[in-house]
């Protein structure tokens, strides 16, 4: 005699809902087939990880830089002007390349968080942090760019040569109006 099933509907639903958040899992953590194609002599640079093209903003994936009116302290305790410098850093980057850049995901703000690399190859946020101009992970892959943090870190480059309060705090502590 063949034992009776129970609850099948619920065994069902329960597969049904696990492949439906195992879907969702890959699409949230892989990249898109969307590239955009952009010309860095035609961005607005907003601050050191993110950029407009056109009417779209967006934001360096796996990066979290100094934001503009950010100051941190240099090796001798004397404050610079650390996310005005970032900012410019990427605008000068930015002129110098046209970058082709794979849409990951969007923020709580809409913008396309966006993987970018130059015509030859060079990933735009490892490049950001390896010169101490930006922290590797917030709110992304706390991981992606962890080997050049620690070199700009022991290097002592950029944010990486004094103290400097982490982005993600400096916000929390001094909101837009």
């Amino acid at each position: 005699m063949m034992a009776k099933k129970r609850f099948p509907k619920l065994r069902s639903l329960l597969i049904f809902a696990l492949a439906l958040g195992c879907a969702w899992a890959i699409q949230q953590y892989t990249f898109s087939e969307e590239i955009i194609r952009v010309d860095g002599k035609a961005v607005r640079v907003i601050d050191g990880d993110s950029f407009a093209a056109d009417e779209d903003e967006f934001r360096i994936y796996g990066i979290d830089a100094p934001e503009y009116r950010q100051t941190c302290l240099d090796e001798n305790g004397k404050p610079w002007l650390c996310g005005k410098v970032a900012r410019n850093a990427l605008e000068q980057i930015m002129r110098r390349d046209d970058l082709s850049c794979a849409v990951h995901a969007r923020d709580q703000f809409g913008r396309a968080v966006v993987k970018c690399t130059g015509q030859k190859g060079t990933d735009l946020g490892s490049l950001l942090v390896e010169r101490g101009l930006a922290a590797s992970g917030h709110h992304f892959d706390e991981t992606i760019y962890a080997t050049s943090e620690r070199e700009a870190q022991k290097a002592k480059r950029g944010i990486w040569r004094g103290e400097f309060m982490r982005p993600d705090v400096w916000r929390e502590r001094n909101p837009r109006n």
